[in-house]
C-alpha cells in the first residue's frame, strides 16, 4: 500500500512538472508578443498563464505534503493537504478574475485599441492549442490517478482557454474596427472562470467537511450479504474518492463467540474493500442484538 502511494505521488508530481514547463512556455510567448505589439490584452493573458504556472507550484508543494505517511499527530494521513492545495488554486483563479475584469473595464473606458499583427493571431492560436492539450492530458491523468489536485489544475488550465478566447475576440474586433469587443469578451470570461472556481470549492469543501462518499444503504446491503450478520447500521464514510474511511456497527447473534465475531467482521471488511473502490480503512463495531427492536 505504501509503495502504491509513493508511486502515485511521483506520478502526480511528474505530470505537474510537465505541465509547469508547458505553462511557462505559453506565458512567456504571450508576454513577449504582447510586449512587442503593445497589446494589453495579450500581456494580461500572459500574466494569467503565469498564474497557471503558480498553481502547478502550489500543486507540487501540496502533493509533497500529502504523500507523507500517517503519523502520531495525523493518524489518517495527510491526504487532505492535497485538497487544501486545490483551494489554493481557487485563490489564484480569483486573482485571474480580478486581473481580467480590471483590464477589461479599463479598456472599455479608455477605448484604446491594441496593435494587431499576424504574430498576434499565430501566438494566440498556438498557445490555445497547447493549453487545450495540456488540460485534456492533465484531466486524463487526474482521473486515472484519482488526484483532486490534477483535476482542479486541469480546470484552471482550461480557464486559460476562456481568457485566450476573449483576447482573440478582442484582436478580431480591433482588426474589424470594433475595439469594444475586447473588454466585453473579457468580462464574459470572468463568469466562466468564476464558475470553474465554484466547482473546485464545492468539491474541496465536501472533503474537508467530511461529506459522505458512499450512501449508507450501499455499505449496509453489502455487509448483510456476509453470513452471520444480522444487521448493519450507523454507517459513516468520509475522505477522498481514492482514500475513503468507513465505520459502521454490525449486529451478530448473541451466542456468537468472540473469535467468530472477529472472523465475520474481517469477511465484511474484505468484501467492502473489494466491492467499493478507494476504500482504504474500514472499522466495524460488532455488537449483539438489542433486546428491544431498533426504532
Amino acid at each position: 500500500m505504501k509503495q502504491n502511494e509513493a508511486l502515485r505521488s511521483r506520478s502526480i508530481r511528474r505530470v505537474l512538472w510537465q505541465v509547469l514547463g508547458l505553462n511557462l512556455l505559453v506565458a512567456f510567448a504571450k508576454l513577449i508578443c504582447g510586449g512587442l505589439t503593445g497589446a494589453i490584452s495579450m500581456l494580461a493573458d500572459g500574466i494569467h498563464s503565469l498564474m497557471d504556472s503558480s498553481s502547478n507550484i502550489v500543486g507540487l508543494i501540496g502533493t509533497a505534503v500529502a504523500a507523507r505517511p500517517p503519523d502520531h499527530g495525523h493518524p489518517y494521513g495527510h491526504r487532505k493537504f492535497e485538497v487544501i492545495a486545490a483551494l489554493g488554486i481557487v485563490f489564484l483563479l480569483g486573482l485571474a478574475c480580478y486581473e481580467i475584469l480590471s483590464s477589461s473595464v479599463g479598456r472599455l473606458f479608455t477605448g484604446k485599441a491594441a496593435q494587431v499583427t499576424f504574430w498576434s493571431f499565430a501566438v494566440m492560436l498556438a498557445t490555445m492549442a497547447i493549453n487545450g492539450g495540456v488540460s485534456m492530458y492533465e484531466h486524463a491523468r487526474g482521473s486515472a490517478l484519482r488526484s483532486p489536485i490534477l483535476l482542479a489544475d486541469s480546470l484552471h488550465t482550461r480557464s486559460d482557454l476562456f481568457a485566450s478566447t476573449a483576447v482573440l475576440a478582442g484582436l478580431i474586433g480591433t482588426r474589424l474596427g470594433q475595439p469594444w469587443l475586447d473588454p466585453v469578451a473579457g468580462i464574459v470570461v470572468v463568469f466562466f472562470i468564476a464558475r470553474v472556481a465554484y466547482r473546485i470549492i464545492t468539491s474541496s469543501l465536501d472533503v474537508l467537511a467530511d461529506a459522505r462518499v458512499y450512501h449508507p444503504d450501499e455499505i449496509a446491503s453489502a455487509a448483510m450479504e456476509v453470513p452471520g450478520v444480522l444487521d448493519c447500521h450507523d454507517v459513516r464514510s468520509r475522505g477522498l474518492p481514492d482514500h475513503v474511511h468507513i465505520d459502521f456497527h454490525l449486529t451478530v447473534a448473541p451466542d456468537t463467540t468472540t473469535s467468530e465475531s472477529h472472523a465475520i467482521a474481517h469477511r465484511v471488511v474484505d468484501l467492502i474493500q473489494e466491492r467499493f473502490p478507494g476504500v482504504r480503512d474500514v472499522t466495524p463495531h460488532v455488537e449483539p442484538p438489542e433486546e428491544e427492536p431498533r426504532s
